[in-house]
C-alpha cells in the first residue's frame, strides 16, 4: 500500500509540474502577443522619411555637407530620431529601393536626412528647419505615417536650397510605396512669425 501510495503521489507531482509548465507557456504567448510588449512593437517596419537635401544648384549634398546639416539638429525631433542615411534611387529618377529588396544594390545612392522611428513603428514628421551656408529653409512636412500604411519610408527630394518657408503638399499623392515624392511638391508660403513647431532645428 505504501509503495502504491508513493506512486500515486509521484504521479501527482509529476501532473502539476506539467500544468504549472503549461500554464507558464501559455502565459508568456499571450505577453509577448500583447499589444504594447516590446516583441509586438518590434513586429513592423520602422517608419522612416527620408528626405534628399540639395545645394543651391539642385546639386544632392555628399554625405560629408549632409553631416554639418544634421549635427545643427537635436538628436530627436518630435517623435523622430535624426540620422543621416541614403536613399537607392532606380535609374528612372522617380522610384527607389527599399534596403530590403534585392534591387536595393541597383540603385543610385544618394545621400539623405533621414527622420526615423523604429520603437512605435509610427510616426508624425511636423516640420524642421535646415541651416546650410548661413541660409535657413524651415521645412513643414506634417506627415504621418501609420502601422498600417505601405509607405511607409517615403523619400522625399527638396528644392534647390534656399531662404524661406516651404510646405509639402501631398494632395493627390498616389502613396505609391517605391514613387519618390517630388520637388515639386514643395511650395513656398509666407512666414509671418509662425511660432515654430516644438524640437525643430535650426
Amino acid at each position: 500500500m505504501k509503495i502504491m501510495s508513493l506512486i500515486t503521489h509521484i504521479r501527482g507531482a509529476n501532473l502539476w509540474a506539467g500544468i504549472n509548465v503549461g500554464f507558464f507557456v501559455g502565459l508568456l504567448v499571450l505577453v509577448t502577443l500583447a499589444p504594447g510588449s516590446p516583441a509586438h512593437a518590434q513586429s513592423c517596419n520602422p517608419a522612416v522619411v527620408s528626405y534628399i537635401v540639395r545645394d543651391e544648384d539642385g546639386k544632392a549634398l555628399t554625405e560629408a555637407a549632409l553631416k554639418s546639416v544634421s549635427e545643427q539638429l537635436p538628436e530627436s525631433i518630435g517623435e523622430a530620431r535624426v540620422y543621416v542615411g541614403e536613399a537607392s534611387i532606380a535609374d528612372d529618377g522617380r522610384t527607389f529601393y527599399w534596403p530590403e529588396s534585392v534591387d536595393w544594390a541597383k540603385g543610385k545612392k544618394v545621400p539623405s536626412l533621414q527622420f526615423i522611428n523604429s520603437a512605435a513603428c509610427a510616426m508624425r514628421l511636423t516640420e524642421v528647419t535646415l541651416t546650410h551656408h548661413d541660409k535657413k529653409m524651415r521645412l513643414i512636412f506634417n506627415v504621418e505615417i501609420t502601422r498600417a500604411q505601405s509607405d511607409r519610408r517615403p523619400v522625399i527630394d527638396s528644392l534647390p536650397f534656399q531662404e524661406g518657408t516651404f510646405t509639402l503638399d501631398l494632395n493627390g499623392w498616389s502613396h505609391d510605396p517605391a514613387a519618390v515624392i517630388s520637388s515639386e511638391r514643395w511650395k513656398k508660403v509666407q512666414d509671418k512669425g509662425a511660432r515654430m513647431s516644438e524640437g525643430a532645428g535650426g
